[in-house]
């Protein structure tokens, strides 16, 4: 599916609350909690420093739905820009896991940035989770500058199950929202993309296990020249 109807802000604000509370509860469980934190920077680790490595000390950098995790942080050059909604939500539930840079507590559909400020944005599995993909993927085109790089990794399904997940949710959203709002297909994923983007690189990442049917994909892309 290319397009998908935005959900209303109150179901976004709830998967929101689901999410803040199953970070609280992590923090709780203090080994749980570091074991994300190293497996989620050891995931994105050698893809970021691969692509993004000719960075120097004066680039800027902005990882979209950073969370309590910030991947971005891996890299050493460049002055990193963090952005998610519940960033002071993750102050107050985990205290102390935030890395020095700048902070924007806010949705990542209308960035308060100047137009082509950053040389590298990040989107690590984030558009699954936004009120509107599209208008998302429009901001990073925005603050993109000419010669930047946009790094994105979402999860894919099934056709079958992204259907089945999208009506679902019109039926049951209760039920099928508090994971994830969207559910994309490759295909689908790619042509949001395309409307925004040339896609310079595609990888399939490492599935948790054999047998799941969903496949997390990562690509590296660019603005389209004119």
């Amino acid at each position: 599916m290319a397009h998908h109807k935005p959900f209303s802000k109150q179901r976004w604000s709830m998967l929101q609350k689901h999410e803040i509370d199953a970070w609280c509860c992590m923090q709780k469980k203090e080994s749980c909690f570091a074991n994300i934190l190293v497996h989620r920077r050891e995931r994105y680790h050698d893809l970021i420093l691969r692509y993004a490595g000719d960075l120097d000390e004066h680039s800027e950098i902005l990882e979209l739905g950073c969370g309590a995790v910030c991947v971005a942080q891996v890299l050493e050059q460049g002055k990193k820009t963090y952005l998610d909604p519940l960033l002071n939500n993750y102050r107050r539930a985990c205290p102390g896991s935030l890395p020095k840079g700048q902070f924007i507590s806010d949705m990542a559909e209308n960035i308060h940035q100047e137009d082509a400020e950053y040389d590298l944005i990040l989107a690590l599995r984030l558009l699954s989770y936004v009120e509107n993909p599209e208008l998302v993927l429009h901001e990073v085109e925005r603050l993109l500058k000419p010669t930047g790089s946009f790094l994105i990794s979402v999860e894919t399904w099934p056709k079958s199950l992204a259907r089945l997940h999208y009506h679902l949710a019109q039926w049951f959203p209760q039920w099928m929202l508090k994971k994830r709002l969207y559910c994309y297909t490759c295909d689908g994923l790619e042509k949001s993309l395309k409307r925004h983007f040339h896609i310079k690189t595609k990888l399939n990442m490492p599935k948790s296990h054999r047998f799941s049917l969903k496949q997390e994909c990562f690509y590296v892309c660019c603005l389209v020249e004119v």
